[in-house]
């Protein structure tokens, strides 16, 4: 197999191509605003910008978390944005424009399990210390920082039913009828119920791990008008199509050869791209 490039550092650097194009138009939107919006956060003010007052924090709290400074989204109020990284875990960092508000997510091997909101950069920085370095799961996060809220598939996650949950999530979507049959099937084998399902509108797809990137090298199944299923491998080869009984002989006719149970974390933890 022929690595191309690491979908995890693709995802990030579209994501902040973007999180740049909205801020020079939100800049440019709200430069009147731009002297409230000062007014609103002095310490981001003083520090120099967001990622430099959030390092001066962690420095208060004899903490060795330091943010990813990206030097382009350095002053940007009235928007900005700043991010942090430790082991399998990281958290993303806002600011409201017309409020003072500062707004973390969450996120562990892949997925965003939480989301804050406070006023407080302090306990801010606080809590992703306590997030990021300890291993606690996450209703032990929003306990002791009240303004943590889980995500409602949280305790799914720390508790490693997400694979199961997400099967039958999917099983039971309304809006995935054309798929059903063949899922029903699917979480009885023995194989394909170990693996990861998502959605790409219509098509149910595999992974071998748990978070984003997901990995891409088993085939994915799409449901057809008449009722039968169009198997395919990658971006748009068909391999196949049939009834759900035909499908699932497919889809597992053409897994890799060592497929395994997926693991929690993202397609970087395999080394396995698209």
């Amino acid at each position: 197999m022929v690595v191309t490039r690491s979908l995890a550092t693709s995802t990030k650097n579209r994501a902040t191509k973007k999180i740049k194009k909205l801020t020079m138009s939100f800049f440019k939107i709200n430069k009147k605003d731009k002297k409230s919006q000062k007014e609103l956060y002095p310490e981001i003010v003083e520090a120099g910008g967001l990622s430099y007052a959030l390092n001066r924090e962690f420095e208060k709290l004899n903490s060795n978390l330091r943010v990813i400074i990206d030097e382009d989204l350095t002053n940007k109020l009235p928007f900005s944005y700043s991010r942090v990284e430790h082991k399998n875990k990281f958290s993303q960092i806002y600011i409201a424009a017309e409020e003072k508000l500062y707004l973390p997510d969450y996120w562990r091997e892949g997925v965003c399990l939480a989301h804050g909101k406070t006023e407080e950069i302090e306990l801010v920085a606080e809590s992703l210390d306590y997030w990021l370095t300890s291993e606690q799961k996450t209703n032990l996060l929003s306990e002791r920082f009240k303004f943590v809220i889980p995500d409602k598939k949280a305790v799914i996650f720390d508790n490693n039913k997400e694979v199961e949950y997400t099967w039958n999530l999917i099983l039971n979507d309304q809006n995935r009828k054309e798929i059903k049959n063949f899922v029903k099937l699917a979480i009885k084998d023995e194989i394909l119920k170990t693996l990861f399902p998502f959605t790409s509108l219509m098509t149910l797809c595999f992974s071998r791990c748990t978070g984003f990137p997901y990995t891409y090298d088993t085939p994915t199944v799409s449901p057809t008008l008449t009722g039968e299923y169009i198997i395919r491998l990658g971006h748009d080869k068909i391999i196949g199509q049939g009834s759900a009984i035909e499908a699932i002989k497919i889809v597992k006719d053409n897994l890799p050869k060592d497929i395994k149970p997926a693991i929690k974390g993202t397609a970087d933890d395999l080394k396995i791209y698209d």
